[in-house]
């Protein structure tokens, strides 16, 4: 159990963790990088993981380039994240654009070493990415913990 611990969490938080004798969070929220009221995403990190919360229910052409920046924003904000975790479990809707923004963060994800895992996509949403065929480079997954394990081992 321990091995598992120090996988989602650095070796050095679990011994400072437990050389005091404190409990070891398993999720440590982070704030929005956005002071906007309202917020298109929420996030925490579990272990090297930042996991992203898609808010609204469409990501199309006027959200695309909002959303990026505050996953970028995230993503600079939680240099110890190597993966991303998008779960799309509220979104109903993705268009072009949407998918592009998704693509877009390819890069900043892979220069980390890490992988882009989506979990809870409707079924509308799954398609889309077979029909591209970027189920070959993000893992889809049904639940935000299957596409953490899955970021995890792939990364």
């Amino acid at each position: 159990m321990l091995r598992n611990i120090k996988r989602f969490f650095g070796a050095d938080e679990v011994q400072a963790a437990l050389a005091s004798n404190e409990a070891i969070p398993l999720v440590r929220p982070t704030r929005s990088a956005s002071t906007d009221a309202h917020c298109p995403v929420t996030s925490s990190v579990l272990g090297q993981s930042l996991i992203v919360t898609l808010v609204d229910s469409d990501l199309n052409a006027f959200k695309a380039a909002e959303i990026n920046h505050e996953i970028r924003l995230l993503l600079e904000a939680n240099p110890g994240a190597r993966n991303l975790v998008l779960d799309m479990e509220n979104i109903k809707f993705l268009d072009s654009a949407g998918l592009n923004t998704l693509v877009d963060l390819i890069s900043p994800v892979r220069q980390r070493g890490g992988c882009i895992a989506v979990a809870a996509a409707c079924q509308q949403v799954e398609v889309l990415f077979k029909l591209t065929r970027l189920e070959l480079i993000f893992k889809i997954r049904r639940t935000t913990l299957e596409a953490i394990d899955a970021a995890e081992r792939a990364g």
